[in-house]
């Protein structure tokens, strides 16, 4: 009983070592002013109200594709999107 136990804990140890060293990691991947790639962020959103019943939204957004990816817009939303060339 002694030795399964010890070899949980051992186990749980190393699994919590494993977790802690991927998050350093990741949260080392995304300084402050770096964007994951194939993430999306919006750097200024402005709204005029000044006509009655009618808002007008502006977003500028900052994004970081992937090779072969267009930044565009999946649900009214800022993304990185697949490219595709158009030939006429």
């Amino acid at each position: 009983m002694q030795a399964g136990m010890r070899t949980l804990c051992a186990g749980s140890g190393a699994s919590l070592c494993c977790l802690l060293l991927l998050w350093v990691i990741y949260s080392h991947l995304l300084r402050e002013g770096q964007l994951a790639v194939g993430t999306c962020e919006i750097v200024m959103l402005n709204r005029d109200s000044s006509q009655p019943r009618r808002t007008i939204a502006r977003q500028t957004a900052r994004c970081a594709c992937r090779r072969g990816q267009i930044a565009g817009t999946t649900r009214a939303r800022p993304a990185c999107v697949d490219g595709f060339c158009y030939v006429s």
